[in-house]
């Protein structure tokens, strides 16, 4: 495993790519320290020993930062999910789906994936997502319409729903005071 930090702006990402390339997990932070730590703790832990450190790959910071900055993406770099659970595969692969300027909700990802009962199971997968902003955990909110919590590294509990909205702001999603405007709104099951 290949580990990379860069800074754009007041931001660090941090990419781990495999032997072949392969973006397998990536942070941002406000820290360096944060953000390395958020990509390693995100890997199975007999990987954690492989990483090598290596110049930043700047392309994929590109891509990063861009998504951070609320901007589309034309193209991503390849990517794999170390994960074997089918679940997990299929709702961040919907979650990639997800439009910019939009948001669904955990139980609509949890009736695509399979079971309305599930809402709590893509909770979980949001909080494990090892590629935030590539797989935009940021775009999927409770039934309430409200932010919600929002891991991210290195912030304080407390901060992560404040990031989260202004992830949101800028892609451009509509809010209507606290709540997200309906019209902002995207279902997977359509």
């Amino acid at each position: 495993m290949i580990l990379s930090t860069a800074r754009r702006d007041d931001v660090w990402y941090a990419v781990l790519a495999d032997e072949k390339g392969r973006l397998v997990a990536c942070s941002f932070s406000s820290s360096r320290k944060a953000a390395e730590e958020s990509v390693i703790k995100s890997l199975p832990k007999a990987l954690r020993r492989s990483i090598k450190l290596s110049p930043s790959d700047s392309r994929v910071v590109d891509i990063l930062h861009q998504i951070y900055e609320g901007k589309g993406c034309s193209e991503f770099p390849s990517m794999v999910f170390l994960t074997q659970s089918r679940f997990l595969k299929r709702v961040w692969e919907t979650t990639m789906r997800i439009p910019r300027g939009s948001v669904t909700t955990y139980g609509r990802l949890a009736r695509h994936a399979g079971s309305k009962r599930h809402s709590r199971a893509v909770g979980n997968a949001m909080a494990g997502n090892p590629l935030p902003l590539i797989v935009p955990c940021h775009r999927v909110v409770p039934s309430t319409l409200r932010v919600g919590n929002y891991g991210a590294a290195g912030a304080k509990k407390s901060e992560g729903s404040r990031i989260k909205r202004e992830l949101l702001v800028r892609e451009g999603v509509q809010f209507d005071g606290e709540k997200i405007s309906q019209s902002s709104v995207w279902d997977p099951l359509r």
